[in-house]
């Protein structure tokens, strides 16, 4: 589930980052609505990953876990992966246009959280033994993803968080204001990010 939720987060943030770069033939021809890129990638990463999530059943029904009321955790985290992918490639994509190099500064801080991020073990793991306490906190405001993907396990296992609700306001707070003015800033700079493709 952390590998299968990492990859629909880091294939949209690096193919947002250079959708108009690769996109620029079709959007020197004719002008339509940029951020149809954006949606698209994300649309056809969550289709994906939906896809991938068919192995998972067999696996579920092996460790007979049974749907709870934690399921109700899946669709939302999905929403706001999507949503702090896009707010973020909003932002990196019109930087790409001026700097060529932004994309590998992107590829290589996206490998850098892969290994910050609980993807493959749990959020316990990280809070409990590699990070010391007083600094737990600090590591959950600084990256939304830890949170994302808890949620999207204890959705499946149908175990508790374990993430206080401060910590989740504050999460999907940030993610939302991510979006906002990731668009805010696309509107604003997008004229000019086209007259340099």
């Amino acid at each position: 589930v952390g590998i299968l939720g990492w990859t629909y987060f880091s294939r949209t943030l690096s193919g947002g980052t250079t959708a108009l770069h690769r996109n620029s033939g079709l959007i020197q021809r004719i002008y339509f609505p940029r951020e149809i890129f954006f949606f698209s990638l994300a649309g056809y990463q969550l289709i994906q990953m939906l896809l991938s999530m068919i192995v998972l059943i067999p696996l579920l029904y092996h460790y007979d876990l049974l749907p709870t009321k934690q399921i109700i955790l899946f669709p939302i985290a999905i929403v706001l992966i999507g949503m702090l992918a896009i707010g973020l490639s909003f932002f990196t994509s019109i930087l790409q246009t001026r700097v060529r190099d932004v994309e590998h500064i992107v590829v290589v801080t996206l490998r850098i959280g892969f290994y910050l991020t609980p993807v493959f073990y749990t959020l316990d793991m990280i809070t409990g033994n590699r990070i010391p306490a007083e600094y737990s906190e600090i590591y959950l405001y600084a990256n939304p993803m830890a949170t994302y993907l808890t949620m999207l396990r204890s959705a499946f296992t149908g175990e508790p968080l374990g993430i206080s609700s401060a910590h989740l306001a504050a999460t999907i707070s940030t993610t939302i204001l991510i979006f906002i003015l990731g668009s805010m800033f696309f509107i604003r700079k997008e004229r000019k990010a086209v007259k340099n493709l």
